[in-house]
């Protein structure tokens, strides 16, 4: 939120990122070159490659080919899967929380979240109550951090490096994944199979040692056709991206192993998306522009170079500012007003009980997901009225610009037959949010919302 952090609050690493690259040494710094001939491989990025199919396999992000969130996928973040201002122990606080974004990966990802953090210092329209920890180190690849008789020094690790940051376990909320294996050596599409139930592994192992994590991005490698040695070369390194595709298809799919709704069972991992794909081939530009130049790797043409550095952190950065799910927790969307720090969402939890005489109306408040200056309106009216206009016309404000919730209301007393809605809606500096959505085309909602009878 934009409330300003006392001074012991503020990370010295900042902005979580887990582009798990791979590495078992440090590469030089700042040095760039590799195999420079190596300025293309002839494979299309993921993002470009409908409809053509490599080796018999669709390409694009997400299932069918396509490079866009499902609707039905994006909505369940909202519905299950929100952050929210959490204290040491996970327990709710609109004033004093943060939101931990957590890095999980190797040497590369370090490496570039190292630059992202210093972007996102400097960047004014930070949620100043996102709190990153770079929880990614060198030589930790896949196989390895999936072990559970290998990856105690890692999870060891990653808990001195949240203390440090003066937060918790149980305020770790997003986490930003990007692994691979080293020198890895099976056919395609073996080798993204790996890799895929790997990170899947890890998925699982996250959601267990932070309880709270509830949405997790991933990326796959950077363009590695300028390597000189085994440890990750292409096409390995384009290959890796198959994997992450199938990892997110998977949870898509209703992969019980990879379920993030409780209402559908068992919890075993956070909501899964895409997070920036990184990959282009080499000084082929992709459909948006992007090229990786040799100058952008280190001498060993695996590890970025301080440009290719910048320019991941710089996609990470641009990706949470402007993803429709990120960007609601990351950014700050009015920094005049400490107060807020994201437009209202859907006010979920709302309930009604009555004695007979008052009708209370409660909901889930949104202050730990929007900022204290989030506000409500309650509408009414009679079911009667809804069956015969197909719209909300009819309905009255019951109370509002309400601080907080629960509202007590004079009880309806519907006829016989009848019966009475209540809608709420939060509202703040950043805009009105909305009284809910219907199943309905054109949804009847949007004419309320466009038009709300509260003042």
């Amino acid at each position: 939120m934009a409330a300003p952090q006392p001074a012991d609050r503020i990370p010295t690493l900042v902005l979580a990122s887990a582009t798990l690259m791979m590495a078992f040494f440090a590469p030089p710094q700042g040095l760039a070159g590799g195999n420079c001939a190596g300025t293309s491989t002839g494979r299309v990025p993921l993002i470009d490659l409908p409809p053509v199919l490599y080796q018999g396999f669709e390409g694009g992000l997400y299932p069918l080919a396509g490079n866009v969130r499902p609707i039905d996928h994006e909505q369940a973040a909202d519905r299950v899967a929100r952050l929210r201002l959490l204290d040491g122990a996970g327990a709710p606080d609109a004033l004093n929380g943060r939101i931990v974004l957590l890095s999980i990966g190797m040497s590369n990802t370090t490496q570039e979240y190292q630059r992202f953090m210093q972007l996102a210092a400097a960047d004014t329209t930070r949620n100043s109550a996102v709190v990153p920890v770079d929880g990614a180190q060198g030589g930790w690849s896949a196989d390895k951090v999936s072990d559970p008789a290998q990856n105690a020094a890692f999870w060891s690790t990653v808990s001195t490096r949240l203390t440090a940051a003066g937060v918790t376990p149980a305020q770790v909320q997003a986490i930003w994944l990007k692994e691979a294996d080293a020198g890895p050596t099976l056919p395609f599409p073996e080798d993204a199979r790996k890799l895929q139930q790997e990170i899947e592994t890890i998925i699982r192992d996250i959601k267990t040692r932070f309880p709270n994590a509830s949405q997790l991005y991933l990326s796959g490698r950077i363009y590695a056709g300028y390597a000189t040695g085994p440890l990750n070369p292409e096409p390995f390194s384009y290959q890796s991206g198959f994997a992450v595709k199938w990892i997110v298809q998977d949870q898509i799919d209703g992969l019980a192993s990879l379920n993030f709704d409780p209402g559908r069972g068992p919890v075993a991992a956070p909501w899964l998306s895409w997070g920036p794909y990184l990959w282009a081939d080499g000084l082929v530009p992709r459909s948006d522009g992007l090229t990786w130049s040799c100058d952008d790797l280190g001498t060993d043409g695996t590890h970025p170079s301080d440009s290719g550095r910048l320019k991941v952190a710089q996609m990470l950065l641009s990706f949470l500012k402007s993803d429709t799910v990120a960007a609601r927790w990351f950014g700050d969307c009015n920094t005049a007003d400490p107060s807020v720090f994201a437009p209202p969402p859907e006010v979920l939890g709302d309930r009604v009980t009555s004695d007979g005489v008052v009708d209370t109306v409660s909901w889930d408040d949104l202050d730990v997901v929007a900022g204290q200056g989030t506000s409500y309106d309650v509408v009414t009216g009679r079911l009667s009225d809804l069956r015969a206009t197909r719209d909300f016309s009819a309905a009255i404000c019951a109370a509002g610009p309400l601080a907080t919730g629960p509202a007590p209301l004079p009880a309806a007393g519907p006829a016989r037959g009848d019966a009475i809605y209540y809608l709420i809606r939060g509202r703040n500096s950043c805009g009105d949010g909305s009284y809910g959505r219907g199943t309905s085309t054109p949804d009847p909602r949007a004419l309320l919302d466009a038009s709300s009878p509260c003042p």
